[in-house]
């Protein structure tokens, strides 16, 4: 009897009643087990369930709801289990008050409050249609109130404030004493506390435009646009470095921020404020060509686009897409209070912004190149647009250029030169020998490292042609296989027209049971860009020819060996040879790393070779990069020489050349 009197009620529900049940629990049920499969995307056996046009016309075996008999719909008896050829959902049968939903739904006649059926087609609006849209109606000003006692109101907005205050039965409070007047009028247009000169003079004014002289005065402050161009600034996402992993700084920001700040202290005009940010550039080349100023002031205010959030590391397009979205919803937020960023995906659910209307707008960011800042693995900014006018561009270019060549001439004979008197400097960079290292004492600068090592003198290479006779190697444990250690050659070599680059470096593998392998590898930075990698285990060393690992030769562990690579740019492969003295095994002709890009500034070895498993434990000393060829082994040894008094001098005074040259072309 109680379950016939609530049908008999639900049968009787009204029409908003039987709208809200659907609402409630049909249609969260239907999209929750049903449409993945009998949706708009996908349609099995033919089948449509999120609109009534697709469950009266059905599937393949027909109509599957029948409104007002449930005994009679494909659908219930398909939930229901009885048949078993036919179970939805496949996977897991609804709950039983699912099923009772559903079936009272279909008793009340299958009630869809929907009038049409979702549609796939762009909601794109012509722009006559976008004008009558009732967001975008322009806001119209309003008529005055006329509130009782005027004589409180100042100006025309306190009639609002008052005939507010009078319909809620308040009334305005006292003036402010003259000291809490400039006090709040001051915090509130400079962010500042007033000094107390200025509230003597403002005090001591008995002049009806006393305020009025203050306001103006605090107006024409610098303060002034440094404390309201703060707000814009948050809107534009305003930061002083690039966001992201590395939070790279962007020293060129402070630009637009002072572009803003004066923006607001000379009082600029909104729509000439908004359009120099959007299409500063293009003002700039048009009208501004005769007017330097003026030019870079326009090419700074497009800052507005550029200064948000940068994704990635690198000048690259891999990521730009996640820029141009940010610029977009910056667009839409801060100019026309519309979330545009929702059409990224999606035609927008509530206003009339089409996915083919965000795109639109995509493609002209996408075909404006953007200003990269910098970043950790590519320091230098890029693309930033010259402040000045396009001819006088190339003459400064020029002037640039022949800089650039002049100071980087001085600084490689510097460089030379201090090279030739630093002891510490040799073979190609500073403590490759390892000899600033201190016994028993982890590793330091310049190495890096991770993973178990020592500082030791039975590290000690015995070989002497590539650094002097010296007291400790480092010994690298069995770890990780990122754990070993790594060193950034402060200058790096770079592919030169006929000129090679050489490589050197002695080691031994160590007794060990671990059968996987260590490797060396150069390139660029840690993986921008692969040269050249050995692979070796504790008693086989192998190269990478391309993409293939090759066997050179076998070795001993417990013996040193010494390492030579020749890497030909223009050939685009590398040779060299690995022994000792009186046994040497030579290979020749190996391709490079497939996309090497001619840069090597960084040398790894860690625990990434070919052969998967713990690798062995090894000593590694005496590692030299240079243009030029290493002595042979065997040959006359290095020896290490003090410097005398004078020579210590220039070798401080070109040290600190080489630096100031190096912060200039930085």
């Amino acid at each position: 009897m109680a379950f016939m009197f609530f049908v008999l009620l639900s049968l009787s529900l009204s029409a908003d009643e039987n709208n809200a049940f659907f609402e409630n629990h049909i249609r969260p049920l239907l999209e929750a087990k049903c449409l993945e499969c009998h949706g708009p995307e996908k349609q099995e056996n033919g089948l449509r369930l999120d609109s009534r046009k697709g469950w009266e016309q059905g599937g393949d075996q027909g109509p599957a709801i029948i409104a007002g008999k449930p005994e009679s719909s494909l659908l219930m008896k398909a939930v229901s289990y009885h048949d078993t050829d036919l179970q939805m959902p496949p996977k897991k049968m609804l709950e039983a008050h699912e099923i009772a939903e559903l079936e009272q739904w279909i008793k009340l006649g299958a009630p869809d409050p929907r009038t049409e059926e979702k549609s796939s087609e762009t909601i794109a609006m012509t722009l006559q249609e976008a004008e009558n849209f009732w967001s975008f109606q322009p806001l119209k000003e309003p008529l005055t109130p006329n509130a009782n006692h005027n004589q409180w109101s100042h100006q025309p907005i306190d009639q609002f404030i008052f005939a507010e205050l009078e319909s809620r039965g308040l009334s305005p409070v006292r003036d402010a004493d003259k000291r809490t007047l400039i006090r709040r009028a001051t915090f509130d247009l400079t962010g500042l506390p007033p000094k107390i000169g200025e509230i003597s003079e403002f005090i001591e004014d008995a002049s009806p435009d006393a305020f009025l002289k203050v306001v103006d005065r605090l107006l024409a402050s610098p303060a002034y646009g440094e404390r309201w161009g703060r707000h814009w600034l948050d809107i534009a996402r305003y930061a002083d470095t690039a966001g992201d992993g590395s939070d790279y700084p962007v020293r060129e920001a402070y630009k637009y921020r002072d572009w803003v700040i004066r923006a607001f202290n000379k009082d600029m005009p909104f729509n000439e404020f908004v359009r120099e940010q959007i299409a500063g550039d293009i003002l700039a080349k048009r009208h501004s060509i005769n007017d330097p100023l003026q030019y870079s002031d326009r090419i700074t205010a497009t800052g507005f686009l550029a200064i948000g959030k940068r994704y990635g590391y690198k000048d690259s397009p891999d990521y730009q897409h996640l820029d141009f979205a940010d610029v977009i919803d910056t667009l839409g937020r801060s100019l026309q209070g519309l979330s545009i960023g929702c059409a990224r995906c999606h035609d927008h659910k509530y206003d009339p912004i089409s996915a083919e209307d965000y795109y639109a707008l995509y493609g002209i960011l996408q075909s404006t190149k953007w200003a990269f800042p910098g970043g950790e693995e590519q320091k230098r900014p890029a693309h930033f647009p010259p402040l000045v006018p396009p001819k006088k561009v190339i003459a400064l270019e020029k002037t640039k250029t022949e800089k650039i060549a002049l100071l980087e001439h001085e600084m490689s004979e510097k460089t030379k030169l201090r090279d030739d008197l630093d002891r510490n400097e040799r073979a190609g960079g500073i403590d490759l020998g390892f000899e600033s290292q201190k016994p028993k004492i982890p590793l330091s600068a310049p190495w890096v490292f991770s993973g178990p090592l020592e500082v030791l003198e039975e590290a000690q290479s015995p070989f002497q042609e590539i650094h002097p006779k010296g007291k400790v190697g480092v010994r690298l444990g069995s770890g990780q296989i990122t754990d070993g250690i790594r060193y950034v050659f402060k200058n790096g070599l770079t592919t030169t027209p006929g000129q090679e680059i050489n490589f050197a470096l002695d080691f031994r593998t160590l007794a060990s049971e671990n059968t996987g392998s260590f490797r060396f590898y150069l390139g660029q930075g840690v993986i921008q860009s692969l040269a050249v990698q050995c692979s070796i285990t504790s008693t086989e060393f192998s190269v990478a020819n391309g993409n293939k690992w090759e066997t050179v030769c076998k070795l001993e562990p417990g013996k040193w060996q010494t390492l030579r690579i020749t890497i030909n740019p223009e050939a685009k492969s590398y040779s060299g040879f690995i022994g000792t003295a009186e046994d040497l095994t030579h290979f020749s002709e190996k391709d490079v790393g497939p996309n090497w890009n001619g840069i090597i500034d960084c040398f790894i070895c860690d625990g990434a070779g070919h052969v998967e498993g713990a690798a062995c434990a090894r000593d590694i000393d005496n590692i030299g990069l240079q243009p030029e060829t290493f002595q042979a082994p065997g040959s006359t040894p290095v020896i290490a020489e003090p410097l005398s008094a004078e020579e210590a001098q220039e070798l401080k005074i070109l040290t600190k050349s080489v630096g100031d040259l190096e912060k200039q072309l930085a």
